[in-house]
């Protein structure tokens, strides 16, 4: 029987930069503190964004840290993506500022001179675009959206873990 397989892939809510992207009033900031609400059990800490001028505009830049930091394999990518998400989830940094992107994964403990050279060169924008438009040909328009292609299953947003048990179980069963 084969086991779980998790393939990460990148989806830019904002392809390009969006200087009009606020939080204070938005669905983001409801979304925000949902997130937070059902993470707390489990010790995971959302801090609502405090800073009014400097909402990150895009997230490209740190979906492509992402990519360039998988070209040094899946240990690499799972540290430099889980900082990624506390550092713009608890510690409100502009993962949108590819210098902050850069400090982040200096933090993950990647081989940094070698990172430094794949993102400033580009080397993930062109997978985070393939990643885009497999989404988009998939009928993917938000996220989270987790697909189990074993059974066909999507879960799409804020789900709980029941209904990721349920979801992982069905597709053992295939």
């Amino acid at each position: 029987m084969g086991g779980l397989v998790l393939e990460h892939r990148a989806f830019p809510l904002r392809p390009a930069p969006d200087p009009t992207a606020t939080f204070k009033g938005t669905y983001r900031e409801g979304a925000w503190r949902r997130c937070g609400d059902m993470a707390r059990p489990d010790g995971i800490v959302f801090t609502p964004w405090p800073h009014e001028d400097r909402y990150p505009r895009w997230s490209l830049p740190a979906l492509e840290a992402a990519k360039c930091a998988a070209r040094q394999g899946a240990d690499a990518l799972e540290r430099v993506h889980l900082r990624l998400y506390e550092a713009f989830f608890t510690r409100s940094l502009d993962i949108g500022d590819p210098k902050v992107v850069i400090d982040v994964v200096a933090e993950a403990g990647v081989d940094v001179e070698r990172f430094v050279a794949d993102y400033r060169a580009g080397a993930g924008r062109q997978e985070v675009a393939r990643d885009f438009e497999r989404a988009i040909e998939d009928g993917i328009r938000s996220i989270p959206t987790v697909l189990f292609p074993a059974s066909g299953r999507a879960l799409v947003g804020l789900v709980d873990t029941a209904q990721y048990r349920a979801a992982v179980e069905e597709a053992a069963r295939c």
